[in-house]
């Protein structure tokens, strides 16, 4: 058993697109009791009680996590001094002190996570069975809306931000989130914090797709072989997205090789009905590799068997000749069938190696092998345009400090008016460019700002709704 600590400051962001950090650890149950009834009325006349329990309510009624709230204060610090390790109570309040220890520079609240090791070296997620929240009662505190109004703190703000810290969420330094780590004008829930706690609790998180249907990522995105199986469990009722007046919900997956699957939903209340189809970075199907059943399987059961090429997919469940709604399964068996590259590659007029690679997703590696672009390594891939979108591309990578070309081709290849690179605008090594495409070719480079620098990289295409 053993404790951590959070120091937490606040939030500043404009990015629409999923990137919540987790701590790894998390509440076994999905549930927290917390004690919450801190004394004292706010300057604006508000007591600071409801402002919490308005705080604890938005990531009740928001996510797959549940706080209990019990009407009684306890002391956060409370088993806290002398090395202890808490008392196995959850609460909340105001101190001059972090439980006898000074609060650092700028520093607005603490959490104190309690935790138990999965086994005896620590390693792996641990289960979370006590946290603390201390606001730093040096500083000037109030309940308000709106901007930020410094240097006067909003506490309800503040306390969104740690109770994400207690159910297992981490600081988030690219997308718009309450977890944001610095004080700003934010004051509600996110998608992005909402999304973290689902990746946490249920094992999905959720983006939005061009078409206004919202896209489910399930805890596992990546099929890379040679054999792999995923459960899938869901519900269709009146809150979904609808087609042809029926409720649908869709999952994203990727595959890294061409694969056999056997895709098969199944149903005790409806008729299932399954679709199948191949999406590019853009969120349009790939013509001709969308495939849909209805009754395949046994009785009520649909069931698809099919070749796949390497790609990303969009799995639809929805209602097929029978029933309103309800629970339902998917299960989906991959085998590979080829592992050579599956995407057209051809070598440009500059020399270098282009890769088609319409997938939204790709892990990429640079090496000793690829293309050379002012003495680094390069990567580039080629996607085409067909409606304005604005599209938002990260690179992220722990091995090197990533930077990012996005080009428009002209037909002879040759570049076009739409040159942008970027590389910090996504925090630490990461990189990020956002803009509005228009109908056309583009390539996306992913090299290193540093000479003949190597190692892995995610490439990340996402869609920005206005």
């Amino acid at each position: 058993m053993y404790r951590i600590c959070f120091f937490c400051l606040l939030i500043l962001s404009s990015s629409s697109a999923n990137a919540f950090e987790t701590a790894g650890n998390f509440w076994s149950n999905g549930q927290a009791d917390f004690y919450a009834a801190i004394p004292g009325i706010s300057p604006s006349g508000e007591p600071w009680q409801t402002a919490f329990e308005r705080a604890l309510a938005a990531w009740t009624q928001n996510t797959a996590f549940n706080f209990v709230t019990i009407d009684e204060f306890r002391d956060p610090c409370l088993g806290q001094d002398t090395a202890a390790l808490g008392d196995r109570m959850s609460g909340a309040g105001f101190a001059e002190t972090q439980c006898g220890s000074e609060f650092g520079e700028n520093v607005l609240a603490i959490t104190l996570s309690t935790l138990t090791c999965a086994n005896v070296d620590c390693t792996g997620p641990a289960e979370i069975t006590e946290t603390d929240i201390i606001f730093n009662d040096t500083l000037q505190w109030d309940i308000y809306d709106g901007p930020l109004q410094n240097p006067v703190q909003d506490f309800e703000r503040v306390a969104l931000h740690e109770l994400g810290h207690v159910l297992g969420l981490d600081h988030e330094f690219t997308s718009s989130a309450i977890m944001q780590p610095f004080a700003g004008d934010i004051n509600t829930l996110q998608q992005d914090d909402i999304n973290g706690a689902n990746f946490i609790y249920n094992g999905v998180s959720q983006t939005q797709s061009i078409y206004g249907i919202p896209i489910q990522l399930p805890i596992t995105q990546q099929i890379a072989g040679p054999q792999n199986s995923i459960q899938i469990r869901g519900t269709l009722d009146g809150s979904d997205s609808v087609l042809n007046d029926k409720p649908l919900d869709i999952y994203q997956l990727s595959f890294e090789n061409d694969s056999l699957i056997t895709l098969g939903m199944s149903s005790n209340v409806f008729d299932a009905s399954l679709i199948l189809a191949r999406v590019d970075s853009t969120q349009q199907l790939v013509v001709g590799q969308t495939f849909q059943d209805e009754n395949s399987g046994t009785g009520n059961d649909a069931l698809l068997e099919q070749e796949i090429q390497a790609g990303t997919y969009w799995i639809g469940a929805t209602i097929g000749d029978s029933g309103s709604g309800g629970s339902y399964a998917i299960d989906l068996s991959a085998t590979t069938t080829s592992t050579a590259a599956s995407f057209e590659s051809f070598t440009s007029v500059y020399g270098v190696e282009v890769e088609v690679n319409p997938n939204p997703q790709i892990a990429g590696e640079l090496n000793s092998q690829d293309s050379r672009f002012d003495n680094r390594f390069i990567d580039i891939y080629q996607f085409e345009v067909t409606s304005p979108v604005e599209l938002r591309v990260d690179a992220r990578s722990s091995a090197f400090d990533t930077q990012l070309f996005l080009f428009n081709v002209l037909e002879n290849q040759e570049f076009g008016d739409v040159q942008l690179q970027n590389d910090d605008n996504g925090g630490g090594t990461n990189s990020t460019i956002q803009s509005l495409l228009q109908p056309g070719t583009y390539w996306m480079g992913v090299t290193s700002f540093f000479p003949n620098t190597t190692g892995n990289y995610d490439l990340s295409v996402s869609v920005v709704l206005p």
